[in-house]
């Protein structure tokens, strides 16, 4: 008797609870996606509300057993705690991501796919992910408390950006990060029920994803996820930066940013029609086009999506580069997020503009290099890509591969492949941009360049005469300062009004050619300034000392040959030389983690780095803010 009562009970309870989960959904349809309120008869809004609601609850009633039996196959086979942290790391990443592509999903329906897809990868590889991060902290990466540290301070610094950000209008507003409110409550529908499919798909899919993460991404798991935030880091800036104002000023430092936007993202594209940039338009425009095609009309989205995405492949390949020197992860991770947060890669990482692209092809280049790669099918190919983006940069690569003992020859034999296979690159690119890229091997069109070596009316420069001992000095700190310091550590930026529409126009520089007024450091800021002379100090000193015993002295000479390459070059070439870093700051922080790797392991040496890095993330996330609150007027006054 007790028994039946109790099944009884049962059954009245299951009835009772889906048809109050079938009025509840029912309730919350109609208010949000049927216009409730816009049926003025009393029976109407009833049948509008109650048909579906019994509908829902019959479903919900029959459904149920079905549904415990799968909530208790879940409970068996998934870990609770790793599906929550999945879930809500997933839920973030989908939600800022259809804020930020809200005008192009344009409609419920392409937000609902994109939410969908997006959930689904988001889970499935969040939850392995999970799973192996878990183990990493009992015995692997996270069980060290510093890395705990290294690994929140993105984040941390990730929100810092935004809400920074978010205090300039004209700039960055919340809505291009926030899922637009008509679609709030379409779009939690869609993560759930996504989720629940998701959910009931692991189980089947696990060997599968477990065994390809294993042997392709999780003993870099550290890198990609360094990797990655700095994506979403550079996003930020390149979403406040990135202005349309641009497009008819230069504004920062000198930076073609709004022309190169057309250039690279634009549908219809325009004339680069500078001879050192030969091979851009299809080395970098065909990877730009490809993502912002997606983007129709908002194509400027998909250019500062693809120009993140290479400022975190340039983090990854540094984590690469150290981890294969050194074997050691935090080492590894310190220098990867060392590069990220430089003043150089934080900026042009996110300016649609070619330099990332020329530092990252750089980057893999000293990978090849570290390889001990020989062959010219590998290194041609890379070898035009320093080329093609800008020309200068393949003396780069030759030093590294002198100094790596490439041998005489065939280095010559490279140098004429490269040289060749460029200019008929060169010319193919002519004939299919036409009118729009001249030629670096015709005296009349390389000669433009010269207007950034010698002073002509019209034209601000600050050449270095051998006449004057005075011009000379002025050259050496301008460049030192440029090449050893301002790339990494930001200097407090010089505002100069410039004689531009809409006026007036805030002009940024390190070096103001007007007044020989140079950008300096002040204040707090001297402390990542000693921290990082320290750092350069001691590696210069380890490198005198161990410079015949070091298996990375040939590497570590092929990088100061290159950063010595770029020295002398810009003692004749360039004014605000600010523009240039990103072509060297890698070799310098490359050469330091080699020069120190004897200390990879060294508990003082990662704390003090730690401290280095922490102190520099700091400063230049006041750089960025400086030249935020600098550009802001600028922007508001643009039409």
């Amino acid at each position: 008797m007790a028994v039946t009562f109790y099944n009884q009970g049962m059954k009245f309870s299951r009835i009772f609870f889906s048809l109050l989960t079938g009025l509840l959904v029912s309730l919350f349809l109609t208010r949000t996606f049927f216009h409730f309120s816009d049926f003025s008869s009393l029976i109407d809004r009833l049948f509008l509300t109650l048909i579906p609601a019994l509908a829902f609850g019959l479903l919900f009633h029959q459904a149920s057993p079905a549904i415990s039996a799968w909530a208790s196959r879940l409970r068996s086979s998934l870990s609770i705690p790793h599906i929550l942290i999945s879930f809500l790391l997933a839920l973030g990443f989908t939600y800022g991501a259809v804020g930020f592509l809200h005008e192009v999903l344009r409609t419920p329906f392409g937000m609902a796919l994109f939410t969908s897809v997006s959930m689904t990868l988001g889970l499935v590889t969040g939850y392995f992910v999970t799973q192996k991060a878990a183990d990493s902290v009992r015995a692997g990466f996270l069980s060290k408390p510093l890395n705990w540290f290294l690994v929140l301070s993105l984040p941390v610094f990730w929100i810092a950006l935004v809400i920074s950000a978010l205090q300039f209008p004209s700039m960055f507003v919340l809505d291009y990060v926030r899922v637009p409110q008509e679609w709030i409550a379409l779009f939690f529908i869609t993560v759930f029920g996504a989720s629940a499919w998701t959910l009931s798909l692991i189980p089947r899919i696990a060997p599968l994803v477990s065994r390809f993460l294993e042997s392709h991404f999780l003993q870099n798991l550290p890198g990609l996820y360094a990797a990655g935030m700095f994506f979403l880091i550079e996003l930020v800036i390149s979403r406040t930066l990135n202005h349309s104002a641009l497009g008819y000023n230069t504004v920062l430092f000198e930076a073609d940013a709004g022309p190169w936007m057309t250039i690279l993202a634009s549908p219809d594209g325009t004339a680069i029609n500078r001879s050192v940039h030969p091979l851009s338009l299809i080395i970098i425009r065909p990877l730009v086009r490809l993502v912002s095609g997606m983007m129709g009309e908002h194509y400027a989205l998909g250019g500062m999506l693809v120009v993140s995405a290479i400022a975190g492949l340039c983090v990854y390949m540094t984590w690469l580069f150290v981890k294969r020197a050194t074997s050691s992860g935090t080492f590894a991770f310190l220098f990867s997020i060392f590069l990220g947060s430089t003043a150089t890669h934080l900026l042009f990482g996110s300016l649609t503009e070619n330099y990332i692209f020329g530092a990252a092809a750089l980057i893999l280049f000293f990978l090849f290099n570290q390889s001990k790669e020989t062959r010219f099918s590998v290194l041609v190919p890379a070898g035009l890509l320093l080329f093609g983006i800008t020309i200068t940069n393949i003396a780069q690569g030759l030093i590294g591969l002198f100094f790596n003992r490439f041998g005489f020859k065939r280095l010559l034999q490279y140098s004429i492949l490269v040289l060749a296979t460029g200019i008929l690159l060169t010319i193919t690119t002519s004939l299919l941009y036409q009118k729009s890229q001249t030629f670096f091997f015709v005296p009349g069109d390389i000669a433009f360049e010269l207007n950034f070596v010698r002073s002509t009316d019209g034209n601000l420069s600050d050449p270095m005469r051998l006449s004057e001992p005075a011009s000379i000095i002025r050259k050496l700190n301008v460049v030192t300062r440029s090449v050893l310091l301002y790339g990494v550590v930001g200097p407090q930026v010089i505002e100069v009004v410039s004689e531009k529409p809409p006026f007036p126009t805030i002009d940024l520089k390190t070096f103001d050619v007007r007044t020989g007024r140079l950008a300096s450091y002040r204040g707090l800021a001297n402390f990542p300034l000693g921290g990082w002379l320290l750092l350069l100090a001691g590696a210069l000193f380890m490198l005198v000392k161990n410079i015949r015993t070091s298996k990375h002295t040939p590497l570590m000479l092929g990088l100061l040959g290159a950063l010595g390459f770029n020295f002398l070059m810009h003692l004749f070439y360039g004014t605000e030389l600010f523009l240039y870093t990103s072509y060297w700051v890698y070799s310098l922080v490359f050469f330091i983690a080699l020069a120190l790797s004897d200390f990879a392991e060294n508990p003082w040496l990662q704390s003090g780095l730690t401290f280095v890095v922490l102190i520099l993330m700091v400063n230049n996330f006041s750089f960025i803010f400086s030249i935020w609150r600098a550009l802001a007027p600028f922007y508001a006054a643009a039409p």
